[in-house]
């Protein structure tokens, strides 16, 4: 909301904002006032409602102890009184004074494997948009699908998904929405008489982008946090075993459903709106050209970060393929993870020039300083988005302490008298709650909350806990349906060019296309990649450290 204030009159100079606020904070002080006391006063006043229920009755049960902590949090979460990344912070405070785990135990958990693996993803990605190469990638993509309307939003959306598998999701649709509102203005000149599909065209191209971003994610093990969540946590609840769960067995499995999602959303835009939509416009392919023709030569820096990219990728590749020996297995077992990948890589962007050097020439100790680099430290404190990891290190902690508790054994054993239903089922209810949840949650505490939940029920139900672990995380991308649900979402509704009732109607139908895929992929192909059909043995309660 917050992007179409901004976009729809918000003063820009700092004197009319200053007035602004100060008029409507005196007009409207009482309000204000009564509704922070509501933010502060409720979750405390519910806080203690919890605890005199759980941890005053039930003291000497350290499951209900946890899941008074569990409760806070969620509550904290979803109503936001405090930003998402505090309240991650909260298990250092809770699980040691109600004696879940120490404050070292907790700690431990916000930088670990999995963080440095995001960090260093993350890193990767701010190097490819600080020398722009993302631009020219898209714009390289753009400027060959033509200019019949369905085939530049299948475009835009294959650019989005493409993007969005390695670099930030928000950062995607921010590039790509204002390359989307330059094609419209070219577009709609071939309705000047139909104002109606006017606005149907310039919905759709828009709306296009969020929902391939959102899809996109679901590519790459790196691609979005909830991903990370999810493997994060495997160690977390099942000890440090061999799932098979890989960055390469990730995409090999994930990939061919992001393709079948990303060709079903597609499919549904061009019902919803591009129907009797014009030819062919040479007009835009010139547009495309043009702005690709402006782009400046690729520069040395561009080059040098598509090396280390195509390094990167092929390090997390063929670490452990599966299909073949990598060279993982040419050094101690469980040394080198794709977290040193990512790391090495990363290191490298902040030791490579940015231009070409030259050699065997004698420069100044106040040149040498002045040189650039891939990367600095400076484009990382202000693109980094720190508050990230801290959410990725609570949700890691709150998954330790629910394990640690006996919690995720209680809960499994209670949600297993579902076992006589069908796999089937169970995904689809699952993926049905998560999905409601993560419309109106980040996406990163969605899976935070249920990929515990899903792994332990599937394991006392003794079925792969893939099975059901799978579709939840997947399902925690798939927000469509309202404008709060994910950043990209929010930025398209800001644009001013999608109503609100376009993203609801088009985000259910696209949300129930994802979902009858999802469980449709889950029960036929994804066998091929993973062995869902037999309860592996890590996931065993002899074996498993779910038991406590």
């Amino acid at each position: 909301m917050s992007m179409s204030l901004l976009l729809s009159g918000w003063p820009e100079n700092s004197e009319s904002r200053q007035r602004m606020l100060q008029s409507s904070s005196s007009a409207n002080f009482p309000t204000a006032y009564s509704y922070q006391k509501v933010r502060l006063i409720f979750p405390a006043y519910l806080s203690n409602h919890l605890l005199y229920n759980f941890t005053l009755f039930m003291l000497y049960l350290k499951e209900w102890r946890c899941a008074f902590c569990v409760s806070v949090m969620a509550v904290y979460w979803m109503t936001e009184v405090l930003p998402l990344a505090v309240t991650a912070m909260l298990p250092v405070v809770l699980f040691p004074l109600t004696g879940v785990m120490t404050c070292h135990e907790v700690a431990q958990q916000f930088i670990n494997d999995t963080n440095f693996l995001f960090i260093g993803g993350l890193i990767m990605a701010a190097a490819v948009e600080k020398c722009n190469l993302h631009e020219r990638v898209a714009l390289s993509v753009l400027k060959m699908v033509g200019s019949e309307p369905k085939w530049i939003m299948l475009g835009f959306m294959i650019v989005t998904a493409l993007l969005s598998m390695f670099i930030s999701n928000t950062a995607t649709t921010a590039m790509m929405v204002p390359i989307g509102q330059s094609v419209v203005d070219q577009l709609i000149t071939s309705y000047n008489s139909h104002a109606q599909n006017r606005l149907r065209l310039s919905t759709a191209l828009v709306l296009c982008v969020c929902v391939a971003a959102n899809i996109g994610g679901t590519g790459m093990l790196t691609g979005t946090p909830s991903n990370l969540v999810m493997v994060g946590q495997l160690p977390e609840l099942f000890g440090d075993v061999e799932t098979s769960l890989n960055y390469m067995t990730w995409f090999l499995f994930a990939f061919p459903l992001m393709c079948f999602c990303l060709a079903g959303a597609w499919c549904i835009l061009t019902i919803f709106f591009l129907r009797g939509a014009p030819g062919k416009d040479a007009h835009v392919t010139e547009i495309m050209q043009k702005r690709y023709d402006d782009l400046p030569r690729i520069s040395y820096a561009e080059k040098s970060v598509m090396f280390c990219f195509i390094v990167l990728l092929s390090l997390w590749m063929f670490r452990k393929p599966g299909f073949f020996k990598g060279f993982g297995e040419l050094l101690p077992k469980e040394s080198y993870t794709d977290s040193t990948s990512a790391m090495l890589v990363a290191v490298f962007l902040f030791i490579l020039p940015s231009e070409r050097p030259v050699l065997l020439n004698y420069r100044a100790r106040e040149e040498m300083s002045k040189e650039s680099h891939l990367m600095d430290w400076s484009t990382m404190q202000k693109n980094f988005p720190w508050n990230v990891v801290f959410l990725l290190g609570g949700g890691f902690a709150l998954a330790s302490g629910v394990k640690e508790s006996g919690l995720s054994v209680m809960v499994g054993r209670t949600l297993a008298t579902f076992n006589e239903l069908p796999s089937w089922v169970m995904q689809v209810l699952t993926m049905v709650i998560v999905m409601a949840t993560t419309n109106i949650c980040s996406n990163t505490v969605t899976a935070t909350i249920f990929v515990p939940i899903v792994a332990t029920m599937a394991t006392e139900m003794e079925r792969h806990p893939f099975t059901l672990m799978l579709p939840t995380t997947l399902a925690c991308s798939f927000a469509f349906v309202l404008p709060v649900g994910t950043p990209p979402n929010a930025i398209v509704f800001g644009s001013g060019m999608v109503k609100v009732s376009d993203m609801v109607i088009v985000g259910i139908v696209v949300s129930v296309m994802c979902l009858t895929l999802t469980v449709l992929y889950m029960n036929t192909v994804a066998h091929v990649f993973l062995p869902l059909s037999e309860f592996p043995t890590w996931a065993q309660p002899s074996n498993s450290s779910m038991m406590v």
